[in-house]
C-alpha cells in the first residue's frame, strides 16, 4: 500500500468541498478556509494499492477537477483554486511539509 496526501492550499473562502479517490469519499467538508499562516485548508492521507488511481475534487460552484495519479510514483496531490476560483492541482513525488 501507498500513501498518497492530498492537500487543499491556497484560494479557499468558505466553500465546501468534496474529495474522492477512485469514487469513494475521502474529504467531504463545509465551510473550507485556508490558512493564511501555513497555506493550507485541510489535508486527508489515503492509502491506495499501486497503480493509477483519479483524484476528484468537488467544490461548490465550479466544474469537478479530476487527475489521475499513479501512487508508485506520485505521493501529493495539492489542490488551490485560482483567482476565478476553479480548482487546479500540482502533484509531486514528495509529500508537503506545513508548519
Amino acid at each position: 500500500m501507498n500513501v498518497l496526501k492530498i492537500a487543499l492550499e491556497e484560494g479557499f473562502g468558505g466553500q465546501h468541498v468534496t474529495v474522492s479517490v477512485d469514487g469513494a469519499v475521502v474529504l467531504d467538508e463545509t465551510d473550507v478556509r485556508t490558512r493564511l499562516q501555513i497555506g493550507l485548508a485541510k489535508s486527508v492521507e489515503v492509502q491506495v494499492p499501486d497503480g493509477r488511481h483519479t483524484v476528484e475534487v468537488r467544490v461548490e460552484g465550479v466544474p469537478p477537477l479530476r487527475t489521475e495519479v499513479d501512487a508508485a510514483d506520485i505521493k501529493s496531490v495539492r489542490i488551490s483554486l485560482t483567482a476565478e476560483g476553479s480548482p487546479v492541482a500540482v502533484t509531486s513525488r514528495e509529500r508537503p511539509r506545513y508548519l
